[in-house]
């Protein structure tokens, strides 16, 4: 098992970014209005494309902070669905995992 203080880092590490995405989503992602001529027009829907793609990540990232901080919670964190300990080092590149690499 983890010990507590190591999981109280990743809880912190968790919550910081859990701020930090809802930040991202908090900004305006409305469709851009830079004028009215095709090249205007074609600027305004690859800017919007990029800004859906990066909203579209951060979403799909506080889902997963949250399903950790979740598991923190439940008593379950940093360990697979099968019951294997997930190692620290793969915890802290990535707090949120729920898988091993092999």
């Amino acid at each position: 098992m983890h010990t507590q203080d190591f999981i109280n880092e990743m809880k912190a590490r968790l919550e910081s970014e859990k701020a930090l995405m809802l930040g991202e989503l908090s900004e305006d992602s409305s469709f851009p209005d830079y004028g009215r001529n095709d090249e205007d027009n074609a600027t305004e829907v690859e800017n919007y494309q990029s800004m859906s793609a990066v909203t579209s990540a951060a979403k799909e990232r506080l889902d997963e902070v949250e399903d950790a901080l979740n598991r923190i919670s439940a008593g379950t964190y940093g360990v697979t669905e099968s019951g294997e300990m997930i190692p620290e080092n793969r915890l802290r590149a990535n707090p949120a995992a729920t898988t091993l690499v092999v």
